[in-house]
Parts: C-alpha cells; structure tokens; sequence
C-alpha cells in the first residue's frame, strides 16, 4: 500500500469510527429540468447543441439521449438563427442534437432560450473570445527529475484590457513501421501506420499550470487536466508577455534497434475561452482532482453551470492552430513564429 493510500485509510477509519451520518434520499428529489451542452467556436461554420433533461437521484430512469421538437431560439448579435435537429449522426454533429449553421467570429454575442418536454424555459448567453495572441513557439531539450525531455516554449501577449482565459492542447504523431513477407514471392513489405493522439505534459517547469498546492502537495496529489485540455487563467500575468514551459517524453526521430518508429511531428492547438467554458472545464477538473472529497474527507464539488433554471452550459471558444513541426534532432531546436497573427492553419 503507497504511503498515500494508508494515511487516506488511516484518516477515514478515525472519521468513520468517531460519528454516523443519516442521509434521507427523499431530501433530493427535485423536479425535473432542461440540460443543455453548446460550445460555439470562433470560425466554425456549425454549433451543435445536446438537449436533455436531469433525472431526480431517487429516479429510475435514464435521462434521454436527445429530445426531439423542442423549441430552442438561437441568436448572434441578437439575430435569431434556424434551429435544426438531426436523428442520426451527421458527420462531427452528434446524433439527436440540434444543430445551428452560421459561421461565428470573435466578438459574437450567442444567446439561447429553449422550452421542451413540458419542462421550464431555460436561457443562457456567452460571448465568443478574441483569438489567442500568439508570439511564437520553441521547441527544445531540457533536464527534469525524469531525465532528459521534450520542452515546448510557448510565447504569447495577454490583453491587459480584460481577464482572458486559456488552453492548449499538444498533438503529437507517429508513425510505426511493421513487416511481413509475401510468401508467394519472398519479398518483404513494409506497412506502416500512422498514430495521432494529444500529449500527456509534464508541468513542473510551468507554474501556471501546475496546480498542486496546499493538502494536494503535502499529499503529492496528482492534478489531472480533462481530455489533456490544460486551461490557466490570466490572473498571475495581467497584461505581461509570457512563456509556458511545456514538458513531454524525448523521443528519437531515428527508430532503435528494438523499436520501429520513426517521424514524431507536433500540432499545437491553443484557446481562448470565454469566462463560462473556462468555468466549467475547471469544476470538471476540480471534481476528478478532488481525492479527498472522494474519500470522505472533503466536501464534494459541483459542476458548473450557466443555464439559468436548468443545468449544463454554453460556453464560448476560439482556436488556432500551427501547422505540423517536425521533431528537432538530438541537440537541436525549432522555432516556430507565424508571419502574422492571421497565418494559422484550422
């Protein structure tokens, strides 16, 4: 048993020894209301929107997946939108949602108002965020308690005018490499495929994301990031030039003499979100980090939420993204600067 496993047992023995709690179920049954999902993106052409409903915990049903002939009003800068709804999945749309083509851009007011199933109205609003400023990025070695590893510097301006929000997000690709031999004529073939997945980063170089502090430090809590999206708000850095300190495993272009992988490019993917998605990714995060709420010894948190008389959120966001940057040699870097704010690929 880790050294963190048993004090957490230790702990919870004490607690569960020394009181009793009774809780009465019937305390939560609460009716019934309108769910919504929606995050509008800056330069996409479609918002999809999830509509469903909440279930009492004392319930026996399953919430619905969709729910058909709702009457939802969607609008930009005050402009209502047609509302669609589609049964089976269309392309990126999911199936049973309603979806909204418009193509948004920075500064676009989105409000929403839907009514459905009998259920109270529920509205929202959220404004799409101005694009991430970035400066440019470095890739680089550097020396961790881990060893040697992959840095990725990042430089970017923040807007000392408002209180921005962030996110990225790191790509990477690989290509593995396999053989076989055609026995009708003694070749061997090559095959190869190819793998793209988001980072797993290392962050103990980058205060701005490293998020263990107080019982998570003493305990050495583990602070895990939703989907590998890592989000940090501006407060520490109103208004400065600043670069994060990214760190992931090293790995070789060239394949070693037990492993067949060559070429390892990176994407980076990089946010800014409005107050109401930065909010709700955060409490996401806050509830699977929270290991102590999770053992009784904390309050449990909630999730966040935007919609007035209902739950779920509309949350607003803008996303740039480099090309593909090749993977430096040993003892190299890339730096990567886009010739202007706008050369970005989507």
């Amino acid at each position: 048993m880790k050294l963190l496993d048993f004090t957490l047992y230790i702990i919870t023995a004490i607690i569960l020894a020394s009181c009793t709690s009774y809780f009465d179920l019937d305390d939560f049954d609460v009716e019934e209301k309108l769910v919504i999902y929606t995050m509008p993106m800056a330069g996409s052409d479609t918002t999809f929107i999830q509509l469903s409903k909440s279930t009492p915990v004392t319930g026996s049903q399953y919430p619905p997946d969709g729910i058909p002939g709702a009457k939802i009003d969607f609008s930009v800068n005050g402009e209502l939108q047609p509302v669609c709804w589609t049964e089976d999945q269309l392309g990126k749309i999911p199936a049973k949602s309603y979806y909204v083509v418009k193509t948004l851009n920075e500064g676009d007011k989105i409000d929403i108002v839907a009514e459905a199933a009998g259920l109270p109205p529920v509205s929202s609003s959220s404004v799409v965020p101005s694009r991430f400023i970035l400066s440019k990025i470095v890739l680089d070695e550097t020396d961790s308690e881990f060893g040697k590893m992959r840095q990725f510097r990042i430089t970017f301006k923040d807007d000392p005018s408002t209180d921005d929000y962030y996110g990225i997000r790191i790509l990477h690709k690989m290509k593995f490499h396999s053989y076989s031999i055609d026995f009708a004529t003694g070749d061997t073939i090559m095959h190869t495929e190819t793998v793209t997945e988001f980072s797993n980063l290392d962050l103990s170089q980058e205060p701005l994301l490293n998020n263990k502090v107080g019982l998570d430090a003493t305990f050495d809590f583990d602070y895990f990031y939703y989907e590998n999206l890592y989000i940090w708000s501006d407060d520490q850095i109103q208004g400065k030039d600043y670069t994060l300190r990214l760190n992931t495993n090293l790995e070789r272009n060239n394949p070693s003499d037990d492993e067949e992988q060559t070429e390892r490019p990176y994407k980076v993917c990089l946010y800014r979100l409005s107050p109401e998605l930065y909010n709700f990714l955060k409490s996401l995060n806050d509830i699977s980090n929270n290991e102590l709420g999770q053992n009784g010894l904390a309050p449990i948190r909630s999730h966040y939420t935007n919609i007035a008389n209902g739950f779920g959120v509309l949350g607003a966001g803008n996303l740039i993204e480099t090309d593909w940057l090749e993977n430096p040699d040993e003892g190299e870097t890339l730096t990567w600067q886009p010739a202007d704010s706008h050369e970005f690929l989507r």
